[in-house]
């Protein structure tokens, strides 16, 4: 069955142009009054500085002449916007690392000489003051607050990457005080849902990711992570929605069906499509509407050549999870006619078969699972399963007790498999990559080597390219994983032999 699940990946760094001129229409006056041109002229000597102790002297002499007494200087944007610069010289200073606090007297601070100085706030305060006296020049004081912003959210990012959760929250919370209006705030956002989620915070994720998407462009460049921050708050939504009970809990699923359709609205032939649809669907039955449910999957059971193999397994699996057991098996064979090789279509469709009571159908898609998947214990008892089905539905004892015979007979086959082969991952990627994922366990009382051959097929069961896997020496009941990614062209199922 499909498993509704959201990877937090690993999250790429962010660069943000940010560089420390003026540009644009923007006026603002810095040489009036005299205070300010002293400050002027000491921020100007501390870019061409080199030792350490001459531009700490100069940068205390701009704050003080820029804060002591500042109700004499009757130019507030002016004032702010240089206080702005040396804020950000200031973090610039610290070269890779990120220091945002400090004590004030260390800045040149007169007043209150021992407090904090916290740099998102005293940047955000000082940027705004000019925002507000000069609107038109919010572009460049943008650019002052980016070039924080983007160091700070990048070591969010990195936090986040070294499973430091707590940390990556709170730097991407300092980058969204640093500016609240950066393109990237979606993505700080996106640091805060992710690292939420990763902590178990499914309300803090949920709240995160709905800010991210409020603050998301509509535009073509922002289609794919709107897309995808859409995904992943359906999914967060859906499993909220899961642990509340009665009236809270439908309206919840409601809410993540119709998120789940938003991200199909946005990217209908998305890598996570055929999750989304299934979902949506899932959520949907969840909450009661099965007439709903009903309607997405009318055209699928009408016209099944217009959809893919894996949207009609999805669908399948919906319509069996409710128990419509004939549409299940109509989507099940419809999608095996285009993917007769699906190893988990077959398996479905075999219990599928069964809860309709059909073995000789199962035995039929029961016969090709084998052949693909012989070192499962599972596929063994499922095979019984057909002769249990079978001695049900005959009055003949003779026939009767050969049911019962075969049934006994594959439950101990399948006690005294010496392996077990699982695959969880198998995945026709783009540029005809394929990674196939799984493990090898060793079901014996002793210490085995396990060789195994897989072959990745197409749509016809030929054979595209082999993948050996093997684990010497596991010791009993081990487990050993592989992962492996090959091109494979045309490559839609797998099978494997023991060696």
């Amino acid at each position: 069955m499909t498993t509704i699940r959201t990877a937090l990946a690993a999250l790429a760094a962010l660069a943000v142009a940010a560089p420390l001129a003026a540009q644009g229409t923007c006026e603002i006056e810095t040489r009036k009054p005299y205070q300010l041109t002293s400050a002027l002229l000491y921020i100007n000597r501390y870019a061409t500085a080199v030792n350490d102790a001459d531009r700490s002297r100069l940068m205390k002499s701009t704050v003080k002449v820029l804060t002591d007494n500042p109700d004499r200087i009757k130019n507030e944007a002016g004032r702010n916007y240089l206080l702005g610069q040396i804020y950000v010289r200031w973090f610039q200073d610290a070269g890779p690392r990120i220091v945002l606090r400090a004590k004030r007297s260390d800045l040149g601070f007169t007043e209150n000489p021992d407090g904090e100085f916290f740099l998102p706030a005293a940047l955000d305060e000082a940027m705004g003051i000019v925002e507000r006296e000069k609107p038109a020049c919010a572009d460049t004081t943008a650019r002052y607050r980016n070039a924080v912003f983007a160091k700070v959210l990048n070591a969010s990012i990195n936090y986040y990457n070294a499973k430091s959760y707590d940390s990556a929250i709170v730097n991407a919370n300092h980058a969204l005080l640093i500016n609240p209006r950066s393109p990237q705030v979606g993505a700080a956002y996106q640091v805060i849902a992710n690292a939420s989620q990763a902590k178990g915070d499914l309300t803090g994720a949920i709240t995160s990711l709905q800010q991210a998407i409020a603050k998301m462009g509509t535009d073509a460049a922002s289609l794919s992570s709107r897309a995808q921050a859409t995904f992943n708050l359906a999914i967060l939504t859906r499993d909220q929605a899961m642990k509340e009970g009665n009236d809270v809990r439908t309206v919840g699923l409601r809410r993540a069906a119709d998120l789940f359709k938003g991200y199909l609205d946005l990217a209908p032939n998305g890598d996570n499509a055929s999750t989304a649809r299934a979902a949506y669907a899932r959520s949907l039955q969840d909450a009661g509407d099965t007439a709903a449910v009903a309607g997405i999957y009318a055209d699928m059971l009408a016209n099944p050549g217009t959809y893919t193999a894996i949207q009609l397994f999805e669908a399948g699996v919906v319509e069996a999870n409710g128990k419509k057991f004939a549409e299940a098996a109509t989507l099940y064979e419809s999608g095996l006619q285009k993917n007769p090789w699906y190893r988990d279509a077959l398996f479905n469709a075999a219990n599928v078969y069964m809860a309709q009571h059909q073995p000789e159908k199962m035995a039929g898609v029961m016969e090709r699972l084998r052949v693909i998947d012989p070192m499962n214990p599972d596929v063994l008892r499922l095979v019984g399963a057909v002769w249990q089905e079978r001695g049900k539905l005959t009055t003949d004892a003779k026939a009767k007790k050969t049911s019962q015979d075969s049934v006994i007979a594959y439950i101990e086959r399948a006690s005294k498999l010496p392996a077990r082969v699982t695959i969880t991952q198998f995945t026709p990627g783009r540029d005809n990559k394929v990674t196939i994922a799984g493990a090898i366990e060793n079901l014996g009382a002793t210490a085995a080597s396990i060789a195994v051959k897989f072959e990745l097929v197409d749509k016809d069961g030929k054979t595209v390219t082999t993948i050996p896997v093997a684990a010497d020496g596991l010791a009993p009941k081990a487990t050993k994983e592989f992962s492996q990614q090959v091109v494979a062209a045309g490559a839609v199922a797998w099978r494997y032999t023991m060696q």
